[in-house]
């Protein structure tokens, strides 16, 4: 019976950046959504659905900057699915290069080869608290600005094997937290969002982040220096 126990997180560190895409999925069911497809998505993923024989239902963003969303577009159209971005980061999926400043014209395409013209036709805005089903799974979905206007995070609160599990993209990682540097970041707002969002979760809350290994809440309330206490 699709569940907890059928349920799986494949994780993996895609492009120059290194930004950790997700399938979370159950196998009983032979679906799954994917969380953060970044450079070289596109043939990444596939052959890991491949190799868990599974469909993909979705793809969901934590956020908009490149390192996450790079191969979206182009999965989205092969896979025949939609795309879940925060409306907030919208003015991402339009103009990248938005997260670096004022970039000339063809920037993007002259420092790293990338010709961004996605179709909007697939791309759908969540909210904040919406629970977004796929997969046999309940996600939640909690808007966590400070990185980025629209940064979100997925909380799945049975997890898998019992503990909640947080997708969290650049709000917190192992023993750090998420820049804010970039046009539109906000320290008080990511410090802000951490505490709303992150802290009152159970200390054996897996966190799953954009980048670096796992971690739990717990270890991250004890030893993380940015962690408010």
């Amino acid at each position: 019976m699709a569940g907890p126990e059928t349920r799986f997180l494949d994780g993996f560190a895609l492009g120059m950046w290194q930004a950790n895409c997700y399938l979370l999925g159950d196998l009983e069911l032979g679906a799954c959504v994917v969380i953060d497809p970044g450079q070289g998505g596109e043939e990444a993923v596939t052959k890991r659905l491949a190799e868990r024989g599974v469909r993909c239902e979705a793809i969901l963003l934590t956020h908009g900057h490149l390192d996450h969303l790079w191969s979206a577009p182009a999965l989205a159209e092969h896979l025949d699915v939609e795309v879940l971005l925060h409306g907030d980061d919208r003015y991402l999926w339009d103009d990248p290069g938005a997260a670096f400043g004022n970039l000339p014209p063809g920037a993007l395409q002259q420092q790293f080869g990338l010709n961004w013209v996605p179709s909007n036709e697939r791309l759908r805005a969540f909210r904040d608290g919406e629970r977004l089903v796929f997969s046999g799974a309940s996600l939640e979905a909690r808007h966590t600005p400070g990185h980025t206007p629209g940064s979100s995070v997925f909380l799945l609160r049975d997890g898998l094997g019992g503990d909640p599990l947080l997708l969290s993209g650049d709000l917190i990682f192992a023993g750090s937290v998420g820049r804010t540097d970039f046009p539109r970041g906000s320290w008080d707002q990511l410090i802000a969002s951490v505490e709303r969002v992150v802290l009152p979760l159970p200390d054996g809350t897996r966190i799953a982040s954009g980048h670096g290994p796992e971690t739990t809440v717990g270890t991250e309330r004890t030893t993380n220096p940015f962690v408010p206490r």
